[in-house]
């Protein structure tokens, strides 16, 4: 085989360590300076130059922010600038990409790529918490994304299959989003129609689909023991022995009996397990995919089945049925593939630098020309050098030259080649900015992950597993008592509309008083009933609906202690990262306000300025970094006596800079007045100073 000149260089740089842990810094350093010489020779060839390096305070505040997604608190601005070490920015980032935030910040980017929606039934915690520790771990992306395309089961077994859940009954739109997120390929139009654009059919399409054919949304755990339970509780169907020394009248009679018994049984259960199909997927063999009903191409029937076969990279046909979601996962994931790479590698330049290679990131051609060809064979050959390590990718693009040059105030133009002199400028992402004010108002931040959102997993897992493991008559008495619960519910939601009407034709004041009160003691009931009519919450609730005498065994196995938390609260909760609260954050919060993503389509963030910002930014009580009882700040400013320290305070904590002579000329007569400084950094706040990366 033929090695590529590029190749051969990585080889050379860094294939002796290739899928260790951690690059040694040797190393790091000459993939990053390769990377900075291929760039370089293509400016030269533009007749361009690179831009100027930045200053140690325009630095510290980029790593933050770009690296753990943060600004610098005041004490690591000041420590970094007193630091007159030469070697101080690469032991910077390598600490910062080494640190939890590094963590954080990327899980803030995945999941808005793969669009988490953490509330969105269990599963979604359940893939939340896996992709947060999986990012933690370093698992390579490969893995990652293998794990989620051959994922089945149910969610608390194996969390990865949330990213089928979350495209629940529409399989050819999560096909589309894979394509589009994992191979970088805009295909989903060819959904319903031949694509007007590419050489690719709506036939070839469902072909490309078709490896999902099976899936079904059900578990398969559930019913097996439904089917466990419902054989414990009425024994085996009539043997044909049995049956063949009975009449034709007797053995209707017996089987009628039989299998009357067993729905019976089966019905009453069916019910306490309803949640476990909503969190579940499973491949059916027996399954493929059809052509629509209304296809009205040549090359096959409307309704037609379609077998699974690959279109481009290695060619994958007459993949079994039991196979074809791994082959698929296995498909994508390959070395071999022609776009999973580079795709990758891409994404994140982007995330680094502000603008990709080729630009859409997720629009590949076969014949696409980014900006920089050798810069992108180079960094694919990277890629897998380093087994799909994103830390110690983004680890080697950090340690560039490029990232320490000023940013290029040309704006890239959509689909013309854009020659990388510097970083692009880029305005704060909602989470960033977010956490940037957790550091302003509290002086510090918690990178770990949430002990919260873990504990309400694993109180989940725990209530399946005894779910899934529990004695038939434990089993029996449950689905008793959610069938009452139900009955209540039903009937405490009809008082609670009574009351709702009474509340509404209600003619005075007085009246309607009255009413609400009157409604308090059914509300209370309503919420008890919610709660009891789900087998799962009510066992995660540690509430025991039945005495012991009832159940001795399910008091003790199923029912047993009360896993609450207080975990989240209070201090702990307020120095709590973006990435550890449920998302999509809701509308009204400051980081949806900012163009925090919705989780609806693929990297759905922005960073769209608007005038509710601005005056969030100017009135807003979360903004407020000064101001309030809890801000650390507020306090340690209260505590100068000296404007010029005063002053420089503020400037390390939001600038991550010394203020300059005319700054501190203009500025230090306001900060000797409490109010008029609290104004100040209102006003610096707003500053595109502040809210853009520079």
């Amino acid at each position: 085989m033929k090695i590529q000149p590029l190749a051969l260089t990585l080889l050379l740089l860094i294939v002796p360590c290739a899928f260790a842990k951690t690059l040694p810094d040797k190393q790091v350093r000459a993939v990053a300076a390769k990377i900075d010489s291929l760039l370089l020779e293509d400016l030269n060839a533009a007749n361009l130059s690179p831009l100027e390096r930045i200053d140690d305070g325009t630095f510290i505040r980029r790593s933050y922010l770009g690296i753990v997604g943060r600004i610098p608190t005041e004490d690591e601005a000041r420590s970094f600038l007193a630091d007159t070490s030469p070697d101080k920015r690469a032991r910077l980032i390598n600490i910062l990409t080494a640190s939890p935030g590094f963590d954080s910040h990327l899980f803030n980017w995945t999941a808005d790529l793969l669009r988490v929606q953490t509330n969105d039934e269990e599963y979604g915690l359940g893939w939340h918490t896996w992709l947060r520790a999986s990012l933690a771990k370093n698992k390579p992306w490969d893995e990652i994304v293998h794990d989620m395309l051959a994922s089945t089961g149910h969610a608390s077994d194996n969390p990865a299959v949330g990213y089928y859940l979350r495209d629940r009954n529409m399989q050819l739109d999560n096909f589309s989003n894979s394509m589009q997120v994992f191979l970088g390929q805009q295909i989903g139009c060819a959904q319903c129609h031949d694509h007007p654009f590419d050489d690719l059919s709506q036939y070839n399409y469902y072909q490309m689909a078709a490896f999902s054919g099976g899936t079904v949304y059900a578990s398969e755990d559930a019913r097996e023991t439904v089917t466990r339970a419902v054989r414990e509780k009425n024994g085996l169907a009539p043997s044909k022995e049995s049956l063949q020394n009975m009449n034709k009248r007797e053995r209707r009679d017996v089987l009628k009996k039989s299998q009357n018994e067993f729905k019976k049984t089966a019905s009453l259960l069916r019910p306490i397990f309803r949640n476990f199909n909503r969190n579940a997927v499973y491949e059916n063999p027996k399954l493929s995919l059809r052509l629509p009903d209304d296809y009205k191409y040549n090359d096959a029937k409307p309704g037609a089945l379609v077998p699974a076969e690959t279109l481009f990279g290695e060619q994958l046909a007459g993949i079994a049925p039991t196979e074809r979601r791994e082959s698929f996962a296995g498909w994508v994931t390959s070395e071999k593939n022609p776009f999973f790479t580079k795709v990758i590698a891409n994404r994140l330049w982007e995330r680094t630098f502000g603008h990709g290679l080729l630009d859409p990131v997720d629009n590949w051609k076969e014949d696409s020309k980014p900006a920089h060809p050798k810069v992108l064979e180079f960094l694919e050959e990277t890629m897998k050098a380093v087994d799909y390590d994103l830390r110690e990718f983004s680890r080697i693009l950090y340690h560039t030259n490029l990232f320490q040059r000023e940013c290029d105030l040309t704006e890239p133009e959509l689909g013309n080649t854009h020659l990388v002199r510097g970083p692009t400028l880029r305005r704060m992402t909602a989470e960033q900015l977010y956490d940037s004010m957790i550091v302003l108002k509290n002086g510090t931040i918690n990178d770990s992950p949430s002990a919260k959102l873990d504990q309400r997993w694993q109180q989940y897992t725990l209530a399946v597993d005894k779910m899934l493991n529990a004695e038939t008559d434990d089993l029996m008495i449950l689905a008793e008592a959610t069938s009452q619960a139900e009955d209540e519910f039903r009937e405490a939601r009809g008082e609670m509309q009574k009351f709702q009407r009474a509340i509404a034709e209600a003619d005075t004041k007085q009246e309607r008083f009255k009413a609400v009160q009157a409604s308090r003691e059914v509300r209370e009931k309503f919420q008890k009933m919610r709660l009891n009519r789900d087998p799962l919450k009510m066992i995660m609730a540690g509430e025991n609906t039945m005495t012991a005498d009832e159940s001795p065994s399910m008091g003790s196995t199923m029912m047993s202690g009360n896993n609450r938390h207080n975990n989240g609260k209070g201090a702990e909760q307020s120095l709590a990262r973006a990435s550890e609260f449920p998302a999509p954050f809701n509308p009204a919060t400051l980081v949806r306000e900012f163009g925090g993503s919705d989780r609806e389509s693929p990297s759905s963030g922005n960073t769209i300025p608007t005038v509710p910002q601005a005056l969030a930014l100017l009135n807003d009580r979360q903004t407020d970094i000064i101001g309030g009882k809890k801000s650390r700040l507020g306090k340690r400013l209260a505590s100068i006596d000296n404007a010029q320290e005063r002053l420089e305070t503020v400037f390390l904590c939001l600038y991550s800079r010394l203020p300059s002579s005319e700054e501190a000329d203009a500025f230090e007569p306001i900060a000797k007045n409490s109010i008029e400084l609290r104004d100040l950094t209102r006003a610096m706040l707003t500053s595109n100073r502040f809210i853009f990366i520079r």
